[in-house]
């Protein structure tokens, strides 16, 4: 069964065609997973929620797709995502443990906090169109061609989305530290 043949069956909810992809790309990306963040236990959790995703999302895969790029996209967003994740509950552990007797808020997590809310300001005032495109990139992790087929607009117009957004939220932000 090539590999066109398997997405078909997933997106109609066959299960034996995911565990065929299962089991073909288990390990690899396993051990992928493994060798970026050293530590097996969490690297099977990581490829768990990456399958989990696979089986949720079926019925938007494409046949015409490369799975193994999807999947390889969804691993690397989950990695990444836990290393960050991880990293600000060791600094808020910290921040936390460092003066467990102070009920404010340090300047960093305000500083933090205040940064995170304008960012968030920033991407709300982005055009409909700009917003959906930066959302579906930068926080569902989706490719451009899966955005463009979504959206039903061309490839080319994700990209001049994506490069617009990323430069103006550059400018808005650059204009304040300098």
């Amino acid at each position: 069964m090539d590999e066109r043949q398997l997405v078909e069956m997933l997106r109609e909810g066959d299960s034996l065609s995911f565990e065929i992809l299962f089991q073909k790309y288990y390990v690899r990306f396993y051990n992928f997973c493994r060798n970026l963040i050293k530590d097996s236990q969490e690297a099977e959790d990581i490829i768990q929620n990456v399958f989990m995703k696979v089986w949720l999302n079926r019925k938007n895969l494409h046949p015409d797709q490369s799975i193994h790029n999807y999947i390889y996209v969804l691993t690397k967003h989950e990695v990444l995502n836990h290393i960050r994740d991880k990293k600000v509950y060791a600094q808020v552990e910290h921040l936390i443990t460092a003066d467990h007797t102070s009920l404010s808020m340090t300047d960093d997590m305000y500083q933090f906090r205040e940064l995170d809310e304008r960012i968030g300001k920033f991407i709300a005032s982005m055009p409909v169109q700009r917003r959906k495109v930066f959302l579906m990139s930068r926080y569902k992790g989706m490719s451009n061609k899966m955005i463009a087929e979504h959206l039903g607009i061309s490839v080319r117009t994700v990209d001049r989305h994506i490069n617009l957004a990323l430069t103006s939220l550059k400018k808005e932000f650059m204009k304040n530290i300098g």
